[in-house]
């Protein structure tokens, strides 16, 4: 009997001790796992990254989007990101905290307020992003108080983290982006392929050059080589720097050059390194042909034989003198246009590849950050010495 009761209190104490210590634990350790779990869920499966715009693009505070909220459809349907399942809002309380904004984009040619110019607190898992697609003398901040700020940069720049350039050239057959890019490959120009509309417009071309421009002074030096080429050729400007105009938001302008210009002077504001903007892209859209003057290698931006550079001569009568000769050469003229049987200009929203990069394995664990910003941004990336001698 004695040794009954002492199996029935070893068995008391066994219970005991599971209720008050081991069962609690259990139940404890049940309670993580599940949450975490739970969690887990919703992270990986329903947590959609979400990009903040913190300021506006110049007056634009949606950066030409639709809306100040955009869902994936969105990304999918209008913009065609490959990787879509993002949100794009320029709201800072979309979300309860700054901190839960995955991505928050700044545009660098904006100048910043004095209030509330950066975020007040930020999560180790965000990305910062330096946006610009103005040349280095146009940004408004001091970036030499943003070292160690930002993680990705997104610029017209090769070297960026996310190019933005102007346009991109796609190749028709295969619908693959091919410039701008380092080494873009270029199919072979064919002599045998022509373009019947110049052909069909160059009896109604009669006047020689144009060039639309509001900016009269520049860092380019441009107005001075445009003022020393009127010596040997007729160029007509349009805008606040010459006598005529045409106001360039509407198409007439653009169908005004393409019916009657032979030429059109697509000369940049500053020379520096891949700043290529509308003033080709936009002319590419036409019959016409465009001069550039830029400091870019435009090998990495246009087919060849699609523009004529102007640094490619010693001096603006060379220049000139070729486009004389162009002028009298109907069939050289029209060998210009070749790359359009093969490719064509398209856009292509650099928030796609934002929303890429967010959906990357660990985009959060990152190391990259810029600890010279300034450096990177302005150094040795703009020059003032023109390889044509004016």
């Amino acid at each position: 009997m004695k040794f009954v009761l002492e199996i029935l209190k070893s068995i008391l104490v066994y219970v005991w001790l599971y209720i008050d210590y081991i069962l609690p634990e259990l139940y404890q350790y049940h309670l993580v796992r599940t949450y975490a779990n739970k969690n887990a869920d919703v992270s990986n499966k329903t947590r959609i990254p979400i990009i903040l715009l913190w300021n506006a693009f110049f007056d634009d505070a949606r950066w030409s989007l639709p809306e100040d909220d955009l869902n994936p459809s969105y990304l999918r349907n209008q913009l065609k990101c490959p990787v879509y399942e993002c949100v794009i809002t320029n709201r800072r309380d979309f979300l309860s905290t700054i901190e839960m904004y995955d991505a928050v984009v700044f545009h660098a040619a904006q100048p910043r307020r004095i209030i509330n110019s950066v975020p007040s607190r930020r999560s180790s898992k965000q990305l910062y992003i330096f946006a610009v697609m103005e040349p280095p003398g146009e940004t408004k901040h001091i970036l030499s108080n943003e070292n160690n700020f930002y993680n990705l940069t997104m610029t017209y720049r090769l070297d960026s983290d996310i190019l933005w350039p102007y346009k991109w050239i796609m190749d028709k057959e295969t619908e693959m982006r091919i410039a701008p890019a380092e080494f873009p490959q270029w199919r072979k120009q064919s002599l045998n392929v022509s373009d019947v509309i110049p052909k069909k417009l160059w009896p109604h071309k009669t006047k020689f050059a144009a060039w639309f421009v509001s900016h009269c002074n520049t860092l380019s030096g441009r107005e001075i080589l445009i003022k020393q080429l009127q010596q040997y050729i007729d160029i007509d400007i349009y805008g606040k720097c010459g006598n005529y105009s045409c106001p360039r938001s509407t198409p007439k302008c653009y169908e005004m050059l393409n019916e009657k210009y032979k030429f059109y002077f697509s000369f940049e504001n500053s020379l520096c390194v891949d700043y290529v903007t509308e003033k080709l892209y936009k002319i590419m859209d036409y019959h016409i042909i465009p001069v550039v003057y830029g400091g870019a290698n435009y090998t990495r931006f246009a087919p060849p034989h699609s523009y004529i550079n102007a640094e490619d001569y010693e001096n603006p009568k060379a220049l000139a003198d070729y486009l004389l000769y162009l002028s009298e050469k109907p069939d050289a003229y029209m060998r210009y246009f070749w790359w359009r049987h093969y490719y064509k200009l398209i856009t292509y929203s650099p928030f796609c590849d934002i929303c890429k990069k967010l959906h990357e394995p660990n985009y959060h664990l990152k190391s990259q950050v810029y600890e010279n910003i300034e450096k990177w941004w302005l150094g040795d990336m703009c020059r003032f010495k023109m390889r044509i001698k004016f």
